[in-house]
């Protein structure tokens, strides 16, 4: 199956000259809005996300043009699992279409995933979803929150209270909150860009850029239950794939909180990236290694990636790989020119779930580091399996001398 049908022209664009403010204003307009595209005169110029402008510090006057990444460009001929593959590694839900060199508009996540839906009911939710969950309480402070969101590169936090969901706090929300209350305090806001890069305007906002920061650190020291979504929409882990997919679509959920079938507690959390890299899944022999960061991997390859992990998987016989996440975190530490990276390694297997985290200078340093953790932790795990069947046969022995005992005393 291709995307030519689902090729589209309707999509946030800037000129290259658009200020980092408008950008911001345009975000913050439209919650919906996660990509703007940059286009000139001359072509496309490249993309600029709503996560990249929220991790990072900017220039509020700095140009569209300078923070601009140019994504993978595909054809409408392209096949829906390769457009599935790039957009989970290069962490975007849209990727500009060429017919030849002509720009010739977009393919969207929400929109791949609305044309796949009728085949998605062969996967349940428990297929794909991720169970290493990261949670706050209502308790936590929006400081931190900001924090959980930097450090691990995500943009959805659920709020749990003894394992009962509360609500649901992402990056997006915090911004239109911070938005609103310096709006409120200041008595109007700054203006934004129109859709498709309208330049009119002025970038200009009541208030200095000093008393705005100033007025946003103390916002956060507020409870996150004042800016959280509720209820926090959930899902059944044996509820077919289609059918939470169809609600995340009709309803704008980029995620759900997966929950035991009649049962309370959560498990996990599905998201659009969960689904979009199911995807990509194949029933050929080669192992599948989806790599989160892929700017990052300066001197390291796909290739390297999967032929270290095929390594683990050759040394542990009794275990079969299924899948592979490689994660790719950059700090703002540097020596020598070389960024502190974090590496953390999902190995995905027929006995169970393993992973392996590491940091060093250098995509292959922290990547090193990782799989050593990883291999300790799948040798602790076959260990403890084969403790576990020592363990039973004990019983199973113990057992059966007590039955052939009472045999011989009867």
């Amino acid at each position: 199956m291709d995307i030519s049908e689902v090729v589209t022209d309707d999509y946030e664009q800037c000129i290259p000259s658009t200020t980092l403010s408008k950008l911001r204003g345009a975000f913050d307009r439209d919650q919906r809005i996660h990509v703007i595209v940059v286009a000139g005169d001359d072509g496309l110029k490249g993309v600029v996300t709503r996560k990249q402008l929220l991790n990072s510090h900017h220039d509020p006057n700095e140009k569209a043009s300078t923070v601009a990444r140019m994504p993978p460009r595909v054809r409408r001929t392209a096949d829906v699992r390769e457009v599935a593959r790039l957009m989970v590694e290069n962490e975007l839900d849209l990727l500009p279409v060429f017919e030849g060199e002509q720009f010739a508009g977009v393919v969207t996540a929400r929109a791949l995933l609305g044309n796949v839906l009728p085949n998605l009911d062969a996967l349940t939710v428990a297929d794909v979803y991720t169970e290493d969950l990261l949670s706050i309480s209502a308790d936590t402070t929006l400081g931190e929150v900001v924090n959980q969101f930097r450090v691990h590169g995500i943009s959805h936090l659920p709020v749990l209270e003894d394992q009962r969901p509360e609500g649901m706090i992402s990056i997006y929300d915090l911004v239109d909150f911070t938005v609103r209350k310096l709006d409120r305090e200041q008595g109007g806001g700054e203006d934004v860009s129109s859709h498709h890069g309208d330049a009119g305007g002025a970038d200009t906002a009541h208030g200095g850029w000093g008393e705005r920061s100033g007025f946003a650190a103390r916002l956060l020291d507020l409870p996150d239950r004042d800016v959280m979504t509720t209820p926090a929409a959930t899902v059944e882990s044996d509820q077919s794939l289609g059918e939470a997919v169809a609600e995340m679509l009709e309803k704008g959920y980029s995620s759900l909180l997966v929950t035991p079938p009649d049962m309370e507690g959560i498990v996990g959390i599905v998201t659009t990236t969960d689904v979009l890299r199911a995807l990509t899944w194949t029933e050929e022999d080669r192992m599948d290694v989806q790599v989160f960061g892929v700017d990052f991997l300066d001197d390291l390859t796909r290739e390297d990636i999967a032929e270290r992990i095929e390594g683990i998987d050759r040394k542990y016989e009794e275990m079969t790989v299924m899948e592979t996440n490689v994660n790719v975190h950059r700090h703002k530490e540097r020596v020598r020119g070389s960024p502190l990276l974090l590496v953390t390694i999902r190995l995905f297997t027929d006995r169970g779930r393993f992973s392996g985290s590491g940091e060093g200078y250098g995509a292959s340093a922290a990547f090193d580091d990782a799989t050593d953790v990883l291999e300790r932790n799948v040798l602790d795990g076959k260990e403890r399996e084969h403790a576990d069947r020592a363990t039973k046969a004990d019983r199973d022995r113990e057992r059966a001398a007590q039955l052939v005992g009472w045999w011989l005393g009867n």
